[in-house]
């Protein structure tokens, strides 16, 4: 393999990736967070392989492009993820003392 097939099949597996992460996104599931927050570190891991064999070689045409495009468009997903988990847990949080509040009153 070529550093240059290597460096686009991981830029390629990032992609896909974040496909998956987009369409597992819900964010009213907690599961459904966690689910695209893993594929997002999924493709992390494939951007940071496809850095490490992008350096030191020569460029390769529409690489830089599509790099720059899957790290805005994990940072939105992964801000996205970190909001409705935030929130999902606050849900959480305040059910669980409604419902503590309500049985004291009850007795």
């Amino acid at each position: 393999m070529t550093p240059e097939s290597g460096l686009l099949a991981h830029v390629a597996r990032a992609e896909g990736h974040v496909r998956k992460a987009r369409q597992s996104w819900d964010p009213a599931s907690l599961s459904g967070c966690a689910e695209c927050a893993e594929s997002l570190r999924l493709a992390v891991v494939e951007m940071e392989a496809a850095c490490a064999a992008a350096a030191g070689g020569p460029p390769v045409a529409g690489a830089k492009t599509r790099i720059e495009r899957l790290r805005s468009e994990i940072d939105v997903l992964a801000r996205l993820v970190d909001s409705a988990i935030a929130f999902c847990r606050g849900l959480e949080w305040r059910t669980v003392q409604e419902e503590v509040a309500h049985s004291d009153i009850q007795g």
